[in-house]
Formats: C-alpha cells, structure tokens, sequence
C-alpha cells in the first residue's frame, strides 16, 4: 500500500514497448518472404524464357542447314540458250525504191546437186520442205494502197528500210504470216529461204541454214526447177548433204 503511481505505471509501459518490438520482426520477414518468393518465381521464369529462345535459335539454325544442303544437292538450271537469228540487209538501186515485202519458208533437209554448165563457185541445193513460218508487208491502209505503188511518190520513202531482222515487224509494215501468233524461232538443222520483194518488182533470195552450234549460213539464192536454188558463192561442204550416186533426178528431181 505505500507504492506511488509512478512505480505502477513503469511495468506497463515496458511490456507495451515490448509488444511492438516483438511484434516488428514478423512483418519484416512476410515481406522478405515474398520478395524471395518473387525473385525464385522471376529466375524460374527467365530460365524458362532463355531456353526457349535457345530452342527455338536451335531449331532455325538446324533448318537453315538442311536448306542449305538441299540447294547444294539440287543441280543448277542450265542457262536457256539464245535462239538463232538472221537480219537481212538491203540496199537500193533506184532511188525511189522501196521494200514491199519479206516471206520465209522452212525447209527440213537440203541436198546439193552436180552442177551443170553452172557459174564457177556456185552450186544446186534442191530443199525438202517448203513451210511458211513469216511474212510482212508494207502497211498501206486504204488510202495508200493504190498509190503507194506508183513511182516517185514520196509516200514511198518511208518503206526504204535497210536491214530486216527475222520476226521483228518494222515501222509501217503489217506482220501477214502468223496472223494471230508470233513466228516460231529459228529451228537449229532447219534450212529457209528468205523472198525479198522490192516496190520496183526486183525480187531477190537468201537460203540460211542453222547449224548444229546455232551458226548461221547464208548465200545469195536464184530459184531453178521446184525447190532446186543456185547459191553463190563458194557453199561450204557441209551446207547440205551430197545426193547418191546414180540416184540424181537433177534440179527438178521428183519436187512438184
């Protein structure tokens, strides 16, 4: 009974601060808890992340490989080898003259006959075949079609080309042969002859033959009997083939 209040009030005092201490600690290690709990989580998933990113490089790498091998494996196309062609080149003897038109025929074999009485250096080849594959023609329209023949008219002028390449229609002139598709190429093996009709009425001939390697042959030509030609000059041996001995019909042979 002779205790003052202040003695009293010192325990209390010390077992509420020693409540709050206690009691500090424990928060703490809830939020180091969870912070570690979180850190785990997030390494688990980058690792998880890296792998998969590891896999998937693994993979493109592996395909780009078998890729690789399969182009090295596969042979390579061989380059499409440019078809043969023939330009023909004019030249004018008249000054008014002009070119009216351009036919070629194709023929499949060609066999050289024994010359008789013929010009030094020139030689018989009798053609098998006789297809037309082109032909073009000065473009007159209506109104130019009958006076486009007359000579001196300056209408003319226009039609004076000079060189003429095989399916390729010049300026002013009007493709006839295919009429509704493009000429076929030149065929290696296959011999043509090339009409040439000039506005004067001179008409002159070309026999081409494409050889083997895509080499072009071509001699002046002047029809004789059925499909029979004189070249000049100085054909090469092996233009066409010889015709058998004791077997020769001559120019006209059996051609109609």
């Amino acid at each position: 009974m002779g205790e003052t209040p202040a003695e009293i009030d010192a325990p209390v005092t010390s077992r509420t601060s020693i409540k709050w201490f206690t009691a500090l600690p424990r928060r703490w290690w809830a939020i180091a808890a969870l912070a570690v709990a979180l850190f785990l989580f997030s390494g688990c998933w980058l690792r998880k992340q890296a792998n998969e990113k590891n896999a998937a490089a693994q993979t493109k790498s592996a395909q780009h490989a078998a890729d690789d091998d399969q182009t090295a494996q596969e042979p390579s196309a061989e380059p499409t080898p440019t078809p043969p062609s023939v330009t023909v080149h004019l030249a004018y003897a008249h000054r008014d003259d002009y070119l009216q038109s351009i036919s070629v025929a194709k023929f499949a074999s060609a066999t050289l006959l024994p010359a008789q009485g013929e010009e030094a250096g020139t030689t018989i080849v009798r053609f098998e075949g006789g297809e037309p594959v082109w032909a073009i023609s000065a473009d007159r329209g209506v109104s130019g079609s009958l006076l486009g023949h007359m000579p001196g008219v300056e209408e003319n002028k226009k039609y004076a080309v000079t060189a003429v390449t095989y399916g390729v229609v010049p300026k002013h002139f009007i493709r006839e042969e295919p009429e509704n598709s493009d000429p076929e190429p030149l065929e290696v093996g296959k011999y043509y002859i090339f009409t040439v009709t000039r506005g004067s009425g001179l008409v002159d001939y070309q026999a081409v033959h494409i050889s083997d390697d895509g080499t072009v042959e071509a001699y002046d030509a002047q029809p004789r009997v059925g499909t029979s030609y004189q070249l000049c000059c100085n054909i090469a041996p092996d233009f066409a083939s010889s015709a058998p001995q004791g077997n020769d019909q001559g120019e006209g042979g059996s051609n109609p």
